[in-house]
Protein backbone atom coordinates (compact mmCIF):
# COMPACT_ATOMS: atom_id res chain seq x y z
CA UNK A 1 0.00 0.00 0.00
CA UNK A 2 1.16 3.51 -0.69
CA UNK A 3 1.25 6.64 1.48
CA UNK A 4 2.95 5.33 4.59
CA UNK A 5 3.66 2.27 6.57
CA UNK A 6 1.46 -0.76 6.36
CA UNK A 7 0.45 -3.06 9.15
CA UNK A 8 -0.65 -6.63 8.86
CA UNK A 9 -3.32 -8.09 11.09
CA UNK A 10 -4.00 -11.80 11.19
CA UNK A 11 -7.39 -13.23 12.18
CA UNK A 12 -7.19 -17.00 11.84
CA UNK A 13 -6.66 -17.70 8.13
CA UNK A 14 -7.39 -14.09 7.15
CA UNK A 15 -4.83 -11.34 6.85
CA UNK A 16 -5.62 -7.62 6.56
CA UNK A 17 -3.15 -4.97 5.41
CA UNK A 18 -3.84 -1.42 6.56
CA UNK A 19 -1.97 1.78 5.82
CA UNK A 20 -0.92 3.39 9.11
CA UNK A 21 -1.38 6.90 7.70
CA UNK A 22 -4.97 6.12 6.68
CA UNK A 23 -5.71 4.71 10.14
CA UNK A 24 -4.35 7.82 11.84
CA UNK A 25 -6.37 10.08 9.52
CA UNK A 26 -9.55 8.13 10.26
CA UNK A 27 -8.84 8.31 14.01
CA UNK A 28 -8.36 12.09 13.79
CA UNK A 29 -11.63 12.44 11.86
CA UNK A 30 -13.43 10.22 14.38
CA UNK A 31 -12.04 12.23 17.33
CA UNK A 32 -13.04 15.50 15.68
CA UNK A 33 -16.55 14.14 15.06
CA UNK A 34 -16.86 13.09 18.71
CA UNK A 35 -15.76 16.54 19.90
CA UNK A 36 -18.33 18.24 17.64
CA UNK A 37 -21.10 15.87 18.77
CA UNK A 38 -20.20 16.47 22.42
CA UNK A 39 -20.41 20.23 21.84
CA UNK A 40 -23.83 19.87 20.18
CA UNK A 41 -25.17 17.68 22.99
CA UNK A 42 -23.75 20.04 25.62
CA UNK A 43 -25.35 23.00 23.83
CA UNK A 44 -28.73 21.24 23.98
CA UNK A 45 -28.37 20.55 27.70
CA UNK A 46 -26.75 23.65 29.15
CA UNK A 47 -27.66 27.30 29.28
CA UNK A 48 -24.17 28.67 29.82
CA UNK A 49 -20.57 27.52 29.38
CA UNK A 50 -20.34 26.88 33.13
CA UNK A 51 -22.61 23.86 32.78
CA UNK A 52 -25.93 25.02 34.25
CA UNK A 53 -28.61 22.62 33.09
CA UNK A 54 -31.98 23.75 31.82
CA UNK A 55 -35.50 22.36 31.78
CA UNK A 56 -34.52 20.18 28.81
CA UNK A 57 -32.52 18.04 31.23
CA UNK A 58 -35.86 16.56 32.25
CA UNK A 59 -38.55 14.66 30.35
CA UNK A 60 -42.05 13.83 31.56
CA UNK A 61 -44.70 11.31 30.57
CA UNK A 62 -48.31 11.24 31.83
CA UNK A 63 -50.59 8.21 31.89
CA UNK A 64 -54.15 7.67 33.11
CA UNK A 65 -54.74 4.23 34.65
CA UNK A 66 -57.63 2.13 35.90
CA UNK A 67 -57.82 0.27 39.21
CA UNK A 68 -55.80 -2.58 37.67
CA UNK A 69 -52.95 -0.16 36.81
CA UNK A 70 -53.67 -0.46 33.09
CA UNK A 71 -53.40 2.65 30.92
CA UNK A 72 -56.93 3.54 29.75
CA UNK A 73 -58.88 6.31 28.03
CA UNK A 74 -62.41 5.24 29.04
CA UNK A 75 -63.64 4.68 32.61
CA UNK A 76 -66.88 3.64 34.31
CA UNK A 77 -68.78 6.08 36.50
CA UNK A 78 -67.45 6.17 40.09
CA UNK A 79 -64.37 4.09 39.17
CA UNK A 80 -61.13 5.24 40.76
CA UNK A 81 -58.70 6.76 38.28
CA UNK A 82 -54.95 6.97 38.87
CA UNK A 83 -52.83 9.67 37.28
CA UNK A 84 -49.14 8.88 36.95
CA UNK A 85 -46.37 11.21 35.84
CA UNK A 86 -42.87 9.90 35.14
CA UNK A 87 -40.12 12.49 35.52
CA UNK A 88 -36.72 11.56 34.09
CA UNK A 89 -33.36 13.25 34.39
CA UNK A 90 -31.81 12.74 30.97
CA UNK A 91 -28.36 13.90 32.01
CA UNK A 92 -25.35 11.95 33.18
CA UNK A 93 -25.10 14.37 36.12
CA UNK A 94 -27.45 15.12 39.03
CA UNK A 95 -30.15 17.73 38.34
CA UNK A 96 -32.64 19.39 40.68
CA UNK A 97 -36.33 20.25 40.28
CA UNK A 98 -37.79 22.55 42.91
CA UNK A 99 -41.49 22.48 43.81
CA UNK A 100 -43.04 25.86 44.60
CA UNK A 101 -44.90 24.64 47.70
CA UNK A 102 -44.66 22.01 50.39
CA UNK A 103 -47.71 20.11 49.08
CA UNK A 104 -46.37 17.80 46.42
CA UNK A 105 -43.74 17.74 43.70
CA UNK A 106 -46.50 17.26 41.10
CA UNK A 107 -50.04 18.65 41.16
CA UNK A 108 -52.74 16.88 39.13
CA UNK A 109 -55.84 18.89 38.14
CA UNK A 110 -58.95 17.65 36.33
CA UNK A 111 -61.18 19.87 34.17
CA UNK A 112 -64.36 18.98 32.29
CA UNK A 113 -65.01 19.61 28.58
CA UNK A 114 -66.10 23.19 29.39
CA UNK A 115 -62.70 23.76 31.10
CA UNK A 116 -64.31 23.97 34.57
CA UNK A 117 -61.97 22.74 37.27
CA UNK A 118 -63.39 19.62 38.95
CA UNK A 119 -60.59 18.35 41.19
CA UNK A 120 -56.97 18.92 42.18
CA UNK A 121 -54.59 16.65 44.05
CA UNK A 122 -53.60 19.55 46.34
CA UNK A 123 -57.23 20.37 47.28
CA UNK A 124 -57.85 20.53 51.02
CA UNK A 125 -54.16 20.22 51.85
CA UNK A 126 -52.61 22.92 53.99
CA UNK A 127 -49.52 23.94 52.03
CA UNK A 128 -46.73 26.30 52.92
CA UNK A 129 -45.37 28.42 50.10
CA UNK A 130 -41.76 27.35 50.32
CA UNK A 131 -39.34 25.83 47.88
CA UNK A 132 -38.92 22.06 48.03
CA UNK A 133 -35.91 20.92 45.98
CA UNK A 134 -35.51 17.34 44.80
CA UNK A 135 -32.25 16.20 43.26
CA UNK A 136 -32.47 13.50 40.61
CA UNK A 137 -29.51 11.19 40.21
CA UNK A 138 -28.01 10.82 36.72
CA UNK A 139 -30.56 9.17 34.38
CA UNK A 140 -32.99 8.62 37.29
CA UNK A 141 -36.72 8.35 36.65
CA UNK A 142 -39.22 9.16 39.42
CA UNK A 143 -42.89 8.18 39.45
CA UNK A 144 -45.41 10.62 40.98
CA UNK A 145 -49.05 9.56 41.16
CA UNK A 146 -52.39 10.30 42.75
CA UNK A 147 -55.82 8.67 42.62
CA UNK A 148 -59.11 10.45 41.92
CA UNK A 149 -62.43 9.00 43.08
CA UNK A 150 -64.37 11.03 40.46
CA UNK A 151 -65.67 13.51 43.03
CA UNK A 152 -65.52 17.23 42.35
CA UNK A 153 -64.28 19.85 44.81
CA UNK A 154 -67.75 19.89 46.47
CA UNK A 155 -67.60 16.12 47.11
CA UNK A 156 -70.25 15.16 44.52
CA UNK A 157 -69.59 12.57 41.82
CA UNK A 158 -68.93 14.11 38.41
CA UNK A 159 -71.27 13.19 35.53
CA UNK A 160 -70.30 11.12 32.51
CA UNK A 161 -68.35 13.10 29.94
CA UNK A 162 -64.93 14.01 28.60
CA UNK A 163 -62.29 15.22 31.02
CA UNK A 164 -58.66 16.32 30.89
CA UNK A 165 -56.00 15.94 33.55
CA UNK A 166 -52.96 18.19 33.71
CA UNK A 167 -49.88 17.25 35.69
CA UNK A 168 -47.86 20.32 36.68
CA UNK A 169 -44.24 20.02 37.74
CA UNK A 170 -42.30 22.50 39.86
CA UNK A 171 -39.45 24.73 38.80
CA UNK A 172 -35.86 23.85 38.06
CA UNK A 173 -33.17 25.40 40.26
CA UNK A 174 -30.19 26.33 38.13
CA UNK A 175 -26.63 26.09 39.35
CA UNK A 176 -26.29 29.80 40.08
CA UNK A 177 -29.17 29.75 42.57
CA UNK A 178 -31.82 31.37 40.37
CA UNK A 179 -35.01 29.55 39.42
CA UNK A 180 -35.94 28.77 35.85
CA UNK A 181 -39.66 28.10 35.41
CA UNK A 182 -40.10 24.68 33.78
CA UNK A 183 -43.84 24.24 34.34
CA UNK A 184 -44.79 24.92 30.71
CA UNK A 185 -42.14 22.58 29.30
CA UNK A 186 -42.62 19.71 31.75
CA UNK A 187 -46.37 19.80 32.38
CA UNK A 188 -48.42 17.16 30.56
CA UNK A 189 -52.12 16.85 29.72
CA UNK A 190 -54.17 13.75 28.90
CA UNK A 191 -57.82 13.43 27.90
CA UNK A 192 -60.12 10.61 29.05
CA UNK A 193 -63.82 9.75 29.10
CA UNK A 194 -66.15 8.67 31.89
CA UNK A 195 -69.27 6.75 30.78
Amino acid sequence: MRGGLTRRFRFGRHEIKLATGAILEKMRLFTFTLVILAAIVRGACVSDPGGTTECRAFATSLSVKDRMSQAEKVFNLNEQITFELLIANGLNTPATLTAGSSCTAVVFEVVDSAQRRQWGSADNIACIQMLQPRTFEPLETVRESDTWDQRNTDGAFVPAGTYAVTASVGQYASGNGSLLDCRAELSQTATFRIQ
